[in-house]
């Protein structure tokens, strides 16, 4: 059973966005997730997000990346888990860091059902990984 709306995949694939599923676990990683040049000590990561059962009325919360990502000038990364943290994901024999980001009207909006999908999602943590610094 697909995690996504057919509608979704459409708009993943006009807009050349790379990603893998994993149904059993609810995974589902954007691969190759190109960052902002300069920012991290690394180009590029995979970006996971648990799609729960109800999508797309609940939308997501939170997504963790791999590898762990370090700024390039070395300042933290609030509400980022290290490796070895207690809420990060396994997938493929690689550790996947949870960034702590949620719906909610003081940072992103709210989800909004049956109006967003996985290009807000992806917008999210595009936002996410642009401001590292906000929460």
């Amino acid at each position: 059973m697909a995690l996504l709306l057919d509608d979704d995949y459409a708009k993943l694939a006009d807009r050349g966005i790379k990603y893998e599923e994993v149904e059993q676990q609810r995974f589902f990683i954007f691969t190759n997730f190109e960052l902002t040049i300069g920012m991290y000590t690394v180009p590029q990561c995979d970006v996971l997000v648990v799609i729960p059962q109800n999508y797309n009325q609940a939308g997501n919360d939170m997504f963790w990346c791999s590898p762990f990502l370090l700024r390039a000038d070395g300042v933290p990364i609030p509400q980022v888990l290290p490796p070895g943290g207690g809420d990060n994901r396994i997938y493929n024999g690689r550790e996947f860091c949870r960034w702590s980001r949620h719906w909610n009207p003081q940072s992103h909006g709210v989800w909004r059902p049956g109006q967003d999908d996985i290009i807000s999602i992806y917008r999210r943590v595009a936002r996410a990984l642009r401001n590292p610094g906000a929460q």
